[in-house]
């Protein structure tokens, strides 16, 4: 059983002081944390080359980033 739950997890990561994110960021951090932890991949939601899906690849990006320190930690 997963010790975190995705919404414990961008809680953790977004209800912090920090830069403002777009809905679309956080879809894409919520996309990776919810593949990581439920082995559920979501269909990609936006046309490539738009300021949104660069915006959800970003979020990616921080999604990956936190499943990656989760596992440096030993905490999943």
């Amino acid at each position: 059983m997963a010790k975190y739950t995705v919404d414990e997890l961008m809680k953790r990561a977004f209800d912090v002081p920090r830069d403002p994110r777009s809905a679309e960021y956080k879809a894409g951090v919520r996309s990776i944390l919810t593949l990581r932890l439920g082995g559920v991949a979501k269909p990609f939601p936006y046309r490539l080359g738009t300021v949104e899906a660069d915006a959800y690849l970003a979020g990616q990006d921080e999604g990956n980033r936190i499943w990656r320190t989760l596992q440096d930690d030993g905490e999943v």
